[in-house]
């Protein structure tokens, strides 16, 4: 009987959880398995193990030597939930993401993670400077509020997109701090920034207030966050609360607080959830316009400024005695071409006026540097590519059916990546580079 074929995604994920490995000699039967492998490999799972602070020490260690740098340069996904991970081997991790690019999931969930100061700037160090995109700590109990008022402020990575804090003891001590960390982009704070789609800090007790606080940030300051988890945050035994309890609700704001001599009632919390979901889905919707509206600009800034420089490198480049006939002006042409700079940036401003002016000059900027010009390579060689599946499931599929090169028009396939186009991917890249995934008002702007 013929063996079943093992899928390559397959082949390149190295999962052992629950495998009862422990210390250093764990870690080593994990290297000797990673050394094994041919080629490196792209997800690591060692969940519920008890590899501990030595063991960890000594897999990082080789994964951070000349030895591990074929796994280093593939691995995107390490998942480390209850080994046992204190401060120690939370310090190696983060001298393994300085300077990361490839590894964008780190699960370090239900560990023995305390709030070191030096342990924590260490990591905060190493994230602002890796392309990590998710982050979770969840689970991490004795973290408490030293763990947000230390990591936090130190936290301004554009990368990590996602942060999980759920159940990791947080009291209405932290609301003030999550708050400033939240708002820090928009106050214009030398400090820690906060750059995340997605938070999740459910199983605290932030309580009432603390609740309060964090949504008055988000909807005050903050356009980025489109997925926001606050469950589970009641306060055992809380007092009654007065209405100055409260921050004062502007004429602006999309919801309203707790009513005056409320407890922590079903009601409010219940009013919580309406709230924010209308921010979540005023964030979302600023989200796609400012996508779109980038999206669009390069389309147009793209021909017109690269055009514009190629212009003026060929004319700097002709001779310096008079040609036989004199060259053709740029008003025989389009006349676009002929207009001073500031009123081309001006005019190409009209396709994209939901952007700041920074997000537009950053789109100037890519758009007329032939550097980022795709590569004509995959069109020259199309039976090289990789074709851009397209999904079966769904709707209108053709079975069998694939997209070479330029990816699905409908950005469903099945990649490597499951179910996410290549042509998404680089737009995301782009969106990502320009600074549009998110709306970024004035500072005198009213909260729209």
């Amino acid at each position: 009987m013929p063996k079943a074929s093992v899928p390559l995604s397959s082949r390149l994920q190295f999962n052992h959880p629950e495998e009862d490995l422990h210390g250093v000699a764990g870690a080593q039967k994990v290297i000797t398995l990673l050394n094994s492998y041919r080629n490196g490999v792209t997800k690591m799972s060692l969940n519920h193990n008890s590899l501990g602070d030595d063991g960890i020490y000594r897999l990082f260690a080789y994964l951070s030597s000349s030895e591990g740098l074929k796994h280093r340069a593939t691995l995107a996904e390490i998942s480390l939930t209850g080994n046992g991970i204190g401060c120690k081997g939370l310090q190696a991790i983060a001298e393994y993401l300085r300077g990361n690019d490839v590894l964008k999931a780190l699960w370090l969930a239900n560990n023995n993670l305390t709030p070191d100061p030096a342990t924590l700037s260490c990591l905060a160090n190493a994230l602002n400077s890796a392309r990590l995109r998710l982050l979770s700590l969840t689970g991490n109990s004795q973290l408490g509020d030293s763990f947000v008022e230390r990591f936090l402020p130190l936290l301004r990575s554009r990368s990590l997109q996602e942060l999980h804090i759920n159940i990791t003891g947080l009291t209405p001590r932290s609301a003030p701090v999550i708050a400033a960390w939240i708002t820090g982009g928009r106050t214009g704070s030398s400090q820690g920034v906060c750059h995340l789609q997605t938070l999740k800090c459910s199983g605290n007790s932030l309580g009432v207030r603390g609740v309060s606080e964090v949504l008055r940030a988000i909807e005050r300051g903050n356009w980025a966050l489109t997925k926001v988890e606050l469950y589970a945050n009641r306060l055992p035994d809380t007092p009654s609360l007065s209405s100055s309890s409260f921050p004062p609700s502007s004429s602006g704001s999309l919801w309203r607080a707790g009513s005056p001599g409320a407890a922590d009632s079903d009601d409010d919390w219940r009013e919580f959830e309406r709230a924010l979901h209308r921010i979540m889905m005023r964030n979302q919707h600023w989200k796609r316009r400012v996508e779109k509206e980038a999206l669009n600009l390069l389309k147009y800034a793209r021909p017109l400024l690269m055009r514009s420089n190629s212009s003026l490198s060929s004319a700097s480049s002709l001779p310096s005695h008079p040609p036989s006939s004199p060259p053709p002006t740029p008003t025989q042409g389009f006349p676009f071409f002929a207009l001073p700079n500031e009123l081309k940036l001006y005019i190409l401003s009209l396709f994209a006026p939901s952007l700041s002016p920074i997000q537009r000059a950053q789109v100037y900027n890519y758009a007329s540097d032939p550097v980022t010009l795709p590569t004509l390579v995959p069109t020259l060689h199309r039976g090289f590519a990789k074709p851009c599946l397209i999904d079966p499931s769904s709707f209108g599929a053709t079975i069998g059916g694939s997209n070479i090169g330029s990816g699905c028009p409908s950005g469903k396939c099945m990649g490597p990546n499951s179910l996410v186009c290549r042509r998404e991917e680089e737009r995301a890249k782009f969106l990502e580079a320009v600074g549009c995934t998110a709306y970024e008002p004035e500072l005198d702007d009213p909260i729209v």
